[in-house]
């Protein structure tokens, strides 16, 4: 399945900063009793704290999600129970694979997972669950894509060649009841919540399914891996010495009282200075993308027809 291309999730620090083993060498000086592989588990225990408490700024990435045209020449024969697929007049390629493929509206819509170096013969993601057929129409299309790996919310996405933004968020059993068999192929206006791959990348449905190469643009939230290098940093505008306060609530309780370094009372206090400093650095993030406060904007369209054109005209409700 091919991933979306995308920019974003910069960890190069706007301002002085600590990086991973620098980090590590701060809980260290609390207590050198730790293990520095159980510092670092403690540390991105504390990141993660971070980044699940809100939508950060620094965790928004750009990018499109690229489709191609629909590939229907010549024919194919399928076989009741197998997943592969022969083709007749077929030059099927590598880059199919991840893509779907159906043949007419009452069968099921399947995923490809292999193409034989001879662009005659596929693999299908699951077993062909109708009769025996032979030299008969088919489609290979691609209206499940994934927008990243770390996906975390896909904050907005447009239909590039038509001109308007698409729905996001419809659940699978919406497109169900409408349309159960996808008959409906075209111009794409929603992204619908689909299956995680195998590997368990997040993805979405396409629909109405696109038939023609084109791309849709998009701004995401994306969740960051871990830190694991020493030269590591925190993603762009989250603190350093905030990852730090926050994995000293551990550091401070470790082992307990069999540990010298056990100190319960700092420890509550690095908790509670933990969370006081999260707020204040979401207030600041409220600065650079406002996250707090939602505002309808298909509800309210934006027009600029001047003050007298408002004072003699109806608003719209609401405003």
């Amino acid at each position: 399945m091919p991933v979306a291309t995308w920019t974003g999730l910069n960890t190069r620090p706007p301002s002085t900063q600590l990086n991973y083993r620098q980090m590590i060498g701060e809980l260290l000086g609390w207590n050198p009793d730790i293990d520095a592989l159980v510092a670092g588990r403690m540390l991105n225990n504390s990141y993660r704290r971070i980044i699940d408490f809100r939508l950060w700024y620094g965790l928004m990435v750009k990018g499109q999600v690229l489709v191609p045209d629909a590939y229907s020449t010549g024919t194919v024969n399928v076989t009741a129970g197998s997943p592969t697929v022969t083709g007749n007049g077929t030059v099927w390629t590598q880059a199919m694979i991840g893509r779907q493929f159906r043949c007419g509206f009452s069968f099921p819509i399947y995923t490809i997972t292999e193409v034989d170096g001879s662009g005659t013969s596929l693999t299908l993601d699951n077993p062909w669950a109708d009769k025996t057929f032979s030299s008969i129409g088919y489609q290979i299309f691609q209206n499940i894509v994934q927008i990243h790996t770390h996906v975390k919310k896909v904050l907005a996405m447009v239909n590039q060649k038509q001109g308007y933004r698409l729905k996001l968020s419809v659940p699978q059993e919406v497109i169900n009841i409408y349309d159960t068999w996808r008959t409906t192929t075209g111009w794409t206006y929603l992204l619908a919540d689909a299956y995680p791959s195998i590997t368990g990348v997040p993805q979405f449905e396409l629909y109405p399914a696109p038939t023609f190469q084109q791309s849709f643009p998009f701004l995401a939230y994306c969740q960051p891996p871990d830190m694991v290098d020493d030269t590591d940093f925190p993603f762009v505008f989250i603190r350093s010495d905030l990852v730090v306060t926050g994995a000293l609530t551990d550091v401070l309780l470790f082992r307990g009282k069999n540990s010298k370094y056990y100190d319960p009372q700092t420890a509550k206090y690095m908790q509670a200075r933990f969370n006081d400093e999260v707020q204040k650095m979401a207030l600041n993030d409220n600065n650079l993308v406002m996250r707090d406060l939602t505002w309808e904007f298909s509800k309210y369209p934006m027009v600029n027809m001047g003050a007298t054109w408002m004072q003699s005209h109806d608003t719209f409700d609401g405003m």
